[in-house]
C-alpha cells in the first residue's frame, strides 16, 4: 500500500484493536454529559414578535412608498435588528427594569471573592491592585456593576430576523419563565419608545436648525425689500418722468399720502405711549382729543387734591384712594383701547403704502424705462422675490417639523407578546445525549488513531506495516511461561515444528524473495558471493539478538553456509545466548594496528546447528562507529561473502547508537525488529527513517513484530532509557 492510500480493512482492524479505548472515551463523555444534565440549571426562552414598518410613517407626507426597493427594505430591517441587539437598548432595559440588583443578571461574586469571604479577607480587584502597588482602576464601582449586568443581559438577549420577512423575534433567556417573558416584552417596549424618542429628537433638531436659518432669511428678506423700496422712493420723480405714465403719478401720490398718514399715526402712537408710561393723563386726552378721557383726567386731579387734604388713615382717605384707583383703571383701559386703535390705524396705513408700492412696482416694471434703470430695478425685484421664496420655504419647513415632533409614531409594533414558556430550552437532554454519544465516538476514534500511530506501542503486524511502510511478513509468537527462562532461539533446533520455528521459516522465505529481487534489479552489478542480512531495532531489548540467532539457525539447518556476526560491540549478547566465552572477538580485530596486531579470530561453532558465529569479544568502552568504517571490517565482510551464503549482522539499537547507520551500507536486506506494545510508534518511525537514509536505495526493509517477553530488569531501555549502552554497566 502506498503512503497516500487508505486501506479500509486496516482502519477497521485498528478500530477493533482500540475498541476498549473508544468504549472508555464514549463512556466518559456520556457520563460527563449526564452529570452536567443533572446539575445544570434549566433555562427558559420567551420570544416577542415585532413587525418593522418599511413604508412611510410620516403623517404629514401622504406620498406612497410601496415601491421601495427590496435591498432598502432588507437594509432597514437588518439595521433595526442591530439596534435591538445594541448595548444602548440593553442598558435602557437594565435601567427600566432595574437589573443591576437582579440576582440572576446582576453582578455575582467570583471564586476569588467567595474565598475571601470565607477567609474573612478583602480579595477584591481594587484591594489586590492596592496590595501590589498598582494604580486604582479608572472604572468606578457603578460602571463595573453596569458592565457586568450588561454582559449578562446581552448574553441572554437575542434579536433575529425571521427569514426574509419584516418580523423580528426578540428572545430573552432566563431561569424563570415569567421573568423571561417580562424581559422580552420590556425590551420590545423600550425599543419602540426609544425609536419614537429618536424620531422626535431628530425633528426637533431639524426644526431648531431651520429656525436659525429662518431668522437669517427674514433678515435678508427685509434688507432686499428695503433696498428695492429705497431705490424706487429715491428715484420716484425720475421714474415718473421716464415712464410718461399718468398712473405712476397717481400711484406716487397714493404712496406718499399713505406714508405721511402712517408717519403721523406713528408719531401720535409714540406720544401716547410716552404719556401713558408717565401717567400724564392730560397729555393722553389732549393727544387723542377725547372729551371723556379729559373729564376722567379732571376728576382724577380733583381726587388727588382731596386726598392730599384728607387725614391719614381716615375713612375719607380710604374712599378717596379707592375712587382714585378706579379712575386710574378706567383711564388705563380707555387708553389701551385708544392704543389698539392707533396701532390698527398704523397697520392700515402700512397696508395702503404696501399696496401702493406693489402697484407702483408692477407698473414701473411694465413701463417704458431706460434699460439701465429697468435692469437695476429688475435685479432688486428678483433679489426680493428670491429672499421671499426662501423665507416662505424655511417657514413652511419649520412649521412642518414643529408639527411632526408632536405626531411621531414608531416604525415598529408588537404583533405577538411574549408568554411564559412551558418547557425549558436548555439543556436539551436528548440532543446533548446524542451529541455526547456522537462526540464520544468521534473523540474515541481520534484517540484510537492517535494511539495507534503516534502514542501507543505497536500491537499488530498491520499497524507496524503502516508505521514502517514496509512488509511485515511475520509476528514472532509469545512463548509459554515455562519457556521464558530458556533461550528462545533453541526452539529452532529443539522444536522445529513449533509455531516459533515456523515463523522464522516464513521470514526466511520472505528474505529469499527479497534477495532474489535484489539480484534481478542489480543484474551484473550485484555483489558477488553471499548476502548480508542486517538485523536491527530502534531500542535495546526488542528481541533483535534473539531474532538474529534464530534466523541464522534457520538458514543453517536449511543447508545454507551461514555466518552470524555479533556487531553489537557496546553490549554483545550472542556469546551469552550460545553459552561460550571468547577472549578474542570482532572488536579486537578491528582495533588491531601494525604495531599491535590482533590474534586471529576463530569462529565459534553453534552447539545446536551447523552455524558459525563471530562473537564481538569484550565489551567496548569507547566509540565504535569508526571501527565499522575501517578497512579491516570491509575485509571481514569481503571474506565472509566469499566463504558463506548468508551473513547475518546483529547490530546495536539505532536510536541510542550510531554504529548501525554505518553497518546498513553493507546490507542486502534489513530486518527491523519491534517489540510488541512497548516501543512507541515515533521511535519506530524515527529508526526506520534513519536506516533508510543510510542503506542502498534498492535494499528492502522488512519488519518483524516480536511478542517475546523481556525478563524484568534485563532491558537497558527501562533502566535509565539508553543508560546500558552509554559507558560501563555501573
Amino acid at each position: 500500500m502506498q503512503p497516500d492510500e487508505i486501506d479500509l480493512r486496516e482502519n477497521i482492524a485498528i478500530l477493533r484493536r482500540q475498541r476498549r479505548l473508544i468504549g472508555i472515551t464514549v463512556l466518559v463523555v456520556v457520563l460527563a454529559t449526564l452529570a452536567y444534565l443533572l446539575t445544570a440549571t434549566p433555562k427558559y426562552q420567551a420570544t416577542v414578535l415585532i413587525q418593522i414598518d418599511t413604508g412611510n410613517s410620516n403623517l404629514l407626507d401622504t406620498s406612497n412608498s410601496d415601491g421601495m426597493q427590496s435591498a432598502a427594505i432588507n437594509t432597514k430591517v437588518d439595521s433595526e435588528v442591530e439596534i435591538l441587539n445594541s448595548s444602548a437598548t440593553a442598558l435602557a432595559v437594565i435601567e427600566r427594569v432595574g437589573l443591576v440588583s437582579d440576582p440572576e443578571f446582576g453582578p455575582q461574586l467570583g471564586l476569588r471573592e467567595k474565598i475571601g469571604l470565607a477567609l474573612g479577607l478583602d480579595l477584591s480587584s481594587a484591594r489586590l491592585r492596592q496590595i501590589v502597588g498598582l494604580a486604582p482602576s479608572t472604572q468606578d464601582e457603578g460602571e463595573a456593576l453596569a458592565s457586568a449586568t450588561l454582559r449578562a443581559f446581552q448574553t441572554a438577549l437575542d434579536a433575529r430576523r425571521r427569514a426574509l420577512t419584516n418580523l423580528v423575534a426578540v428572545s430573552v433567556t432566563s431561569e424563570d419563565p415569567k421573568r423571561a417573558a417580562s424581559l422580552a416584552n420590556a425590551t420590545a417596549q423600550v425599543y419602540i419608545q426609544r425609536q419614537v424618542a429618536a424620531k422626535i429628537n431628530s425633528s426637533v433638531a431639524a426644526r431648531d436648525v431651520l429656525s436659525r436659518q429662518l431668522a437669517t432669511a427674514q433678515t435678508e428678506l427685509a434688507a432686499s425689500e428695503e433696498r428695492l423700496n429705497g431705490f424706487i422712493e429715491s428715484n420716484l420723480a425720475r421714474l415718473e418722468a421716464e415712464s410718461g405714465n399718468a398712473d405712476v403719478a397717481a400711484m406716487r401720490h397714493n404712496l406718499e399720502t399713505a406714508q405721511a398718514a402712517q408717519r403721523s399715526a406713528l408719531g401720535t402712537l409714540e406720544t401716547l405711549q410716552g404719556a401713558i408710561s408717565q401717567g400724564d393723563w392730560n397729555a393722553v386726552s389732549s393727544s387723542l382729543g377725547d372729551a371723556a378721557l379729559a373729564e376722567l383726567a379732571k376728576q382724577r386731579a380733583d381726587l388727588a387734591l382731596q386726598l392730599q387734604e384728607a387725614a391719614a388713615g381716615s375713612a375719607t382717605e380710604v374712599d378717596l384712594r379707592a375712587a382714585l384707583s378706579k379712575i386710574d383703571s378706567d383711564l388705563a383701559s380707555q387708553s389701551n383701547v385708544a392704543l389698539a386703535g392707533l396701532r390698527s390705524e398704523v397697520g392700515k396705513y402700512g397696508d395702503q403704502a404696501t399696496t401702493a408700492r406693489d402697484a407702483l412696482r408692477e407698473t414701473l416694471m411694465t413701463s417704458d424705462l431706460s434699460s439701465t434703470v429697468l435692469a437695476e430695478l429688475f435685479d432688486l425685484q428678483q433679489s426680493a422675490s428670491v429672499a421671499r421664496n426662501q423665507y416662505q420655504q424655511f417657514l413652511a419647513r419649520v412649521q412642518d417639523f414643529g408639527a411632526l415632533a408632536n405626531i411621531q409614531i414608531a416604525d415598529a409594533r408588537v404583533v405577538s407578546e411574549a408568554l411564559p414558556p412551558f418547557d425549558a430550552t436548555w439543556p436539551k437532554k436528548k440532543l446533548l445525549l446524542v451529541l455526547a454519544l456522537a462526540g464520544g465516538i468521534c473523540l474515541g476514534t481520534a484517540l484510537a488513531f492517535l494511539n495507534e500511530y503516534f502514542i501507543g506501542g505497536i500491537t499488530s503486524a498491520g499497524q507496524l506495516r503502516n508505521v514502517l511502510q514496509a512488509k511485515v511478513p511475520v509476528s514472532v509468537p509469545s512463548l509459554p511461561q515455562s519457556a521464558e527462562k530458556a533461550v528462545f532461539s533453541d526452539l529452532i533446533v529443539g522444536a522445529p515444528l513449533s509455531p516459533y520455528s515456523e515463523t522464522f521459516r516464513k521470514l526466511r522465505s520472505t528474505l529469499d524473495l527479497a534477495l532474489c529481487d535484489l539480484d534481478a534489479t542489480r543484474g551484473p552489478n550485484a555483489e558477488p558471493g553471499g548476502k548480508i542480512i542486517l538485523v536491527c531495532s530502534a531500542l535495546p531489548a526488542e528481541g533483535k539478538s534473539t531474532t538474529a540467532l534464530s534466523l541464522a539457525r534457520t538458514y543453517a539447518v536449511a543447508g545454507c553456509e551461514t555466518l552470524l556476526i555479533d556487531a553489537d560491540l557496546r553490549k554483545p549478547a550472542i556469546q551469552t545466548y550460545l553459552g561460550v566465552a571468547t577472549d578474542v572477538g570482532l572488536v579486537d580485530l578491528l582495533r588491531a594496528t601494525e604495531t599491535n596486531p590482533a590474534a586471529p579470530i576463530v569462529p565459534v561453532y553453534d552447539p545446536f546447528s551447523p552455524l558459525l558465529v563471530v562473537t564481538a569479544g569484550g565489551r567496548s568502552t569507547e566509540p565504535t562507529d569508526q571501527l565499522f568504517n575501517s578497512r579491516p571490517f570491509k575485509q571481514v565482510l569481503t571474506a565472509a561473502r566469499n566463504g558463506f551464503d548468508i551473513i547475518i549482522l546483529d547490530s546495536p539499537p539505532l536510536l541510542p547508537i550510531v554504529d548501525t547507520r554505518y553497518l546498513a551500507r553493507f546490507a542486502d536486506v534489513v530486518v527491523q525488529v519491534v517489540r510488541h506494545g512497548t516501543t512507541t510508534q515515533s521511535e519506530v518511525r524515527e529508526a526506520a527513517q534513519q536506516i533508510r537514509e543510510t542503506m542502498a536505495p534498492d535494499v528492502e526493509l522488512i519488519g518483524v513484530l516480536s511478542h517475546e517477553k523481556v525478563v524484568k530488569g534485563k532491558r537497558g531501555y527501562y533502566s535509565g532509557k539508553y543508560g546500558s549502552y552509554y559507558g560501563s554497566d555501573a
